[in-house]
């Protein structure tokens, strides 16, 4: 009976660990924990802690007095464990009376305001009659985040692609192009605003970034870094940033039924080594090597920004290793949606080459485009594999704090809002 009962309380201990950490091993422990909810003590959060999920991931807990409350959390629990150890933060985990306040006003004004009357999104669009695009490329940074040498390379063979008139035939005067110190965020927003206010349904947009993002926010987003962007305290980075909130604001109230958003950003640790307390102690999340940690667009982030509820996560199993679809023998002007794409997923790096001396996405992407009569679906099609192959060809190295030799991958993704979303970012057919 001694050893019955010394079992079972062996076996309550296993199953109270199982439970904790979830179904898989968690490199959190008890000490980490103590070393987060102290910090939040430092910083005066003073009702907030973490403690694990399901998954043995941190997540926030207890009440914070405003979502900026929550983000100084969020950030400090990053900073001990990483990006990959601390939860997405809903309403329903912790009580902010911030977002009590917005819900109530919320509802307050949608009994005695009108939403606007808008042509019925469901409905296919006619020919195109208008095409306008923002390029924004950003390689260096006023504030010490780590300069990407292509960036505005890539902005630019994109731009001179769109103005191209054996290209993408886009009136000069519909395409603005932002470079390094002049795409500030006020200068982006107000560029986005423009677009919005004049275009109308039968229009298409075409939306296009390079540079880094931040670190993932409490709702897993990866926000884009502008020029101008302040990443010191760490939560200021995603209040100076081009934000969640900003680009569904764009999306949600822009007339045309025709949007491609490309975005050829990711977060990297590595172009936040130099600030102090950004990052977990010797800049690694654990168990994970730091300067490699990457993160991209998450399918997720993707179906909050395009908002629709019959998404389509494109995956392109039948497409060639070696990449090269041919662009089909007529391509009419019929395509239409909301497309967001972006150059790899989440946990992975967007990689520049040094070879290529381009973004290594943004450059099969354009060759995509030329050679397939300006077919985003052939476009896409095309590259997918060829930044994957490129990656591990050129990427591929050891890693010394692993002991192991790594072979990263990128993996570009495709969110759609229905079936018909092969737009022709060029006017003129290719003979």
């Amino acid at each position: 009976m001694k050893y019955v009962s010394s079992f079972l309380i062996v076996l309550f201990l296993i199953m109270t660990t199982f439970s904790v950490t979830g179904s898989q091993q968690t490199p959190v422990t008890q000490s980490h924990i103590a070393q987060i909810n102290n910090l939040f003590k430092q910083n005066n959060i003073v009702k907030g802690y973490v403690a694990y999920d399901r998954y043995g991931r941190l997540e926030l807990k207890g009440e914070y007095q405003d979502e900026k409350e929550v983000d100084v959390a969020f950030s400090l629990a990053q900073s001990v464990v990483g990006i990959r150890w601390v939860s997405p933060v809903t309403p329903e985990n912790i009580k902010v009376k911030e977002w009590e306040r917005q819900f109530g006003e919320l509802f307050k004004r949608s009994l005695v305001v009108k939403p606007p009357i808008r042509p019925d999104a469901t409905e296919k669009p006619g020919p195109i009659k208008n095409r306008y695009a923002l390029v924004v490329g950003i390689g260096k940074f006023k504030y010490p985040i780590s300069p990407l040498q292509y960036a505005t390379t890539d902005a630019q063979n994109f731009y001179n692609y769109l103005i191209d008139a054996k290209k993408g035939g886009f009136p000069r005067q519909n395409v603005t192009l932002l470079l390094n110190e002049y795409a500030t965020r006020d200068r982006i927003q107000d560029a986005l605003n423009r677009i919005r206010t004049v275009a109308e349904r039968d229009d298409l947009v075409v939306i296009y970034f390079s540079s880094h993002g931040a670190p993932p926010d409490k709702g897993a987003a990866t926000n884009i870094v502008t020029y101008d962007t302040n990443p010191t305290p760490p939560p200021n980075i995603w209040w100076t940033s081009l934000n969640e909130k900003m680009l569904k604001e764009f999306i949600d109230n822009l007339r045309a039924l025709r949007l491609v958003m490309i975005l050829d950003t990711c977060y990297s640790n590595g172009a936040y080594k130099d600030l102090p307390g950004f990052l977990p102690a010797g800049g690694k999340s654990l168990g994970v090597a730091g300067k490699n940690e990457g993160y991209g667009v998450s399918p997720e982030y993707g179906k909050r920004l395009l908002g629709a509820k019959d998404l389509v996560i494109v995956d392109e199993k039948t497409t060639s290793s070696k990449g090269g679809q041919k662009a089909p023998e007529f391509m009419s002007d019929d395509g239409w949606g909301k497309v967001l794409i972006s150059a790899s997923s989440a946990n992975e790096l967007s990689w520049e080459s040094e070879q290529l001396r381009q973004s290594i996405f943004t450059y099969y992407f354009i060759d995509g485009l030329n050679r397939n009569n300006g077919s985003v679906k052939s476009a896409f099609t095309y590259a997918k594999p060829l930044v994957n192959q490129r990656v591990q060809n050129e990427k591929a190295h050891y890693d010394h704090d692993k002991k192991e030799f790594v072979v990263p991958t990128q993996t570009p993704q495709v969110i759609v809002t229905n079936q018909e979303w092969d737009m022709k970012l060029s006017q003129q057919k290719i003979k």
